[in-house]
Formats: C-alpha cells, structure tokens, sequence
C-alpha cells in the first residue's frame, strides 16, 4: 500500500498549466551542488546559493549580499539580516531559518545604505514586494545585481524554535543553533556553553512544522512556492531518487536572462557543479506541498469558518480532501497560538505526532 502511495506521488502526471501556474516564468532548471566541499559542509542542501555569493564576490561582480544568519537574542535564535561581503560571512548564514523574518523592516535599510552592487536573497514574499520596490525607485533597482528567491512552503513564528529547545531539555545556556545541515532531511544541532552538542533528526523540528503548528498566518494567504521575481530560484530536491546521491544538491530554477548568465558562468568557472534537468522533476520533487500551498481558495473558504479572511487570488478547483487538509492547516495554527494549545500539542507523544502528520501527507497525495 505504502509503495503504491509512494509511486502515485512520484510518477504523477502534470499538465503545461499546472507546471506554467506553479512554477512561473523560467529558462532552465538545473540539479547542482558547490564545488567547494567547504561550502557544502553547514549548508542546509547543496551549497549552490553560497557557490553562486561567493563567486559573485569573488569575480566583482557584486560587493555585499543581504542574506540572513542566526544570532541569539537573550539566549534564543533569531534571524538577521546583513550584508556580506567576504566568502567567511556567506558561510556565517548559511542554512535553513524557518523563524519568521521582517525584511521591509530590517533588510530594506539595509539596501538602501549600501553603496555599491548587492546581490539579495530572500524568500518569495518579500522577493515580490523587494520587486515592487525597485519599481518605485529606481536608485535602488540599479543597486541590484541579482535577486536568489528560496523555495518555501511556509514559515514559522519563533515560538515553535523556542518550545522544541525547550524539550531537548538541557539546563546549560545554549550558544549556537542549526536547523537543519546534513544529508537528506539532516538534523538539527544545539550547542551549549558547557560544551554539549544536543543533535536530532530534522523531524523532531519539521513534524510540528509541516502540520502548520506556530505557522505565520500571513503564509496562509502566499501562493508563491518557488519564488517568481527573481532572477534564479533555489531550493531542496525531494525527489526519491536523490536520497541516495552522496551528494545533496540544490535545485535552481534561472528566470532571466541574468540568472542565466550567472549559473552558466559559474559553472564554467569551476564553482558550481550542475546537470540540466526538466521542469518535471522539479515539480515531482515538491509534488504534495506545491499544490497545496497554490491553492488559496481551499483556504479562503475554509477560513470563513475560524474567522480569517483570506482572498482568494487563484480561484482553484477545491476537492474534498482540499478541504480537509486546509482545514487541518489553519485549525493547527490557530490553535497553536492560544496558551491552551500551545500546552496540549507539546505534551502530544511524538509518535501520535507522526500519525497525524502521515495522515496529513496522506490527504495531500490524492
């Protein structure tokens, strides 16, 4: 049974529409990975974003780079934004934050301050509005060498970090945290000042994550799953076949002529490892999030019931199983953000957890 949900899942079949809606505008997909083993050792996939930074750095063609790092805020990982300007910084930032991030608040200054060319990375709702924004004013489009948009799903207020440290349950005073590093799904590591390293399979973050428990509310309103105004996109491959791969790579999808430009070049420069792919395999790799995070209308219909007002901006057919996914969906965060709840889902056994993400997963396969 559990084989024949799995190969539903990847040999699905996707018409011209589906792949030009979910995926947007684009030139050429690639499977890639950074050369440099060092670039590839904390990253969360296959390093090919910082390959991509730091060849852009390293060949002038750009002076800084926004991206976002971890710091700890009275003893708790929060994310920030900067600009680096060295191959070390690019190191500094990398991996996954699946914490709630302000970019017009934090890195807009940031961009507005800097002189000289700056390449962005950023998730695909503040791509879009960054977008916007170089429209308006074009002092700052002419600053912007290059937009790098992440693959996302949805993100997660800084609640859900906070109570999964908590249940690793170590009294010392916590001076580094990592999401998620390592092969396939990874793990996630918490460093301590008296010298523990407390490591977990992803999983005991991403159960509570992927059934939308702590997630932003504003994400229940984004259709944009790969990121559409950007120059490349980039993002994990969940593709079966690639679990296998010594090598984890990173999925990048060019979506100009400047994209283009860049990957081409820094594969031809030895920084970047890369083999064409099609379109297909992209979207089989992301083959139940992706339709679901397209289809608003299953949310904006069910949201009339737990009394959010979503706008309907794809206007997708909604079956049944729509329904309830969307509603389990909205019912976790909701639920999750009042002190009752928060209390109930923590003590919830890990393996119940498990169920009822399977369960969830299982509805998004149909």
């Amino acid at each position: 049974m559990l084989k024949r949900i799995k190969r539903k899942i990847w040999t699905r079949k996707w018409t011209q529409e589906q792949l030009n809606k979910y995926i947007g505008n684009f030139q050429h997909v690639y499977f890639t990975y950074a050369a440099d083993e060092a670039l590839r050792a904390r990253a969360a996939s296959g390093g090919s974003t910082s390959a991509l930074l730091v060849y852009l750095l390293e060949t002038g063609q750009i002076d800084g780079a926004v991206v976002c790092r971890t710091v700890l805020i009275e003893g708790k990982p929060r994310p920030e934004f900067f600009i680096a300007r060295t191959k070390d910084d690019i190191i500094a930032a990398q991996g996954s934050k699946y914490s709630a991030v302000y970019f017009a608040a934090n890195a807009f200054p940031l961009i507005r301050s800097f002189e000289g060319k700056l390449a962005v990375v950023a998730l695909p709702c503040d791509a879009k509005n960054l977008q916007r924004w170089r429209e308006k004013h074009p002092e700052i489009d002419q600053k912007i060498a290059c937009v790098i948009t992440l693959f996302c799903g949805h993100n997660s207020e800084p609640e859900l970090t906070d109570a999964i440290i908590k249940k690793l349950g170590h009294p010392a005073n916590l001076v580094d945290y990592t999401y998620r590093f390592g092969h396939w799904r990874g793990n996630l590591k918490a460093t301590y000042d008296d010298g523990t390293e407390i490591i977990k399979p992803f999983k005991y973050f991403s159960d509570y994550r992927n059934l939308y428990f702590f997630a932003q509310e504003k994400c229940h309103h984004c259709f944009d799953h790969y990121g559409y105004y950007c120059d490349i996109s980039a993002g994990d491959i969940w593709s079966p076949e690639m679990k296998h791969d010594p090598i984890k790579h990173t999925c990048l999808i060019t979506r100009s002529d400047v994209g283009q430009r860049i990957v081409e070049t820094a594969v031809q420069a030895g920084a970047l490892v890369a083999r064409e792919e099609s379109i297909v395999a992209v979207a089989n790799g992301q083959a139940r999030t992706m339709p679901f995070h397209y289809n608003i209308t299953s949310r904006a219909r069910v949201g009339r019931l737990l009394g959010l007002k979503i706008k309907d901006e794809t206007k997708e057919r909604v079956r049944w199983n729509d329904y309830l996914i969307a509603f389990i969906a909205l019912f976790n965060e909701r639920f999750s953000k009042t002190r009752i709840g928060r209390r109930i889902i923590l003590m919830i056994p890990r393996p119940l957890i498990k169920l009822y993400l399977y369960l969830f997963k299982g509805l998004e396969t149909f």
